[in-house]
């Protein structure tokens, strides 16, 4: 897991978060948590485990696709909890517009009491009110096996900051939309 993490770091000083051709790289900081059921709860030692900061690099990739890869850990919770994500996103070509919804599947390796792969479905929005700057929300499903006894199925809800590394048209003309 410490190899991941250090290839992870290492690319996360390479690059940064994206939402369209022009602006191909975003960065992001979001406070994100694991949401179990009460009955998950009490095997796992507690239902909620807060997960901050999480940080996501993203890279749009072609026709409305893009990259995007997470990473988060518990700090101060008693729970022992760290994700490393990767999802493709589906934004239905809205890049170019100051709101941007968009759909994810991908996938994830939770360690907590022990590694974990998981399904990731989810759905996200990221609103952008600066050239540079958006607020990003998303709502992620992780999918455990039944065969994996260390981790359940749960929610992973974030909000968060993002930063594009080129400013955006907060007005696009309609002379500037790609088609």
């Amino acid at each position: 897991m410490k190899i991941v993490l250090l290839v992870f770091v290492s690319f996360l000083s390479l690059s940064l978060f994206s939402q369209n051709n022009g602006s191909k790289w975003v960065v992001g900081v979001s406070a994100a948590s694991a949401k179990y059921t009460d009955f998950q709860g009490k095997v796992l030692g507690g239902d909620f485990v807060n997960q901050s900061p999480r940080i996501n690099v993203s890279k749009y990739l072609s026709k409305n696709i893009t990259l995007d890869l997470g990473f988060s850990t518990a700090i101060f919770d008693t729970q022992k909890y760290t994700t490393l994500d990767a999802v493709l996103r589906y934004d239905f070509g809205t890049s170019y517009d100051n709101v941007v919804p968009y759909l994810l599947i991908g996938g994830s390796v939770v360690s907590a009491i022990k590694s974990t792969p998981t399904l990731n479905f989810g759905a996200g929005n990221t609103f952008w009110f600066k050239p540079n700057y958006g607020i990003n929300f998303q709502f992620i499903y992780k999918y455990s096996e039944a065969k994996f006894e260390s981790q359940y199925s749960h929610f992973y809800p974030s909000v968060g900051i993002v930063y594009s590394l080129s400013p955006r048209n907060m007005n696009p003309r309609l002379w500037d939309r790609r088609h």
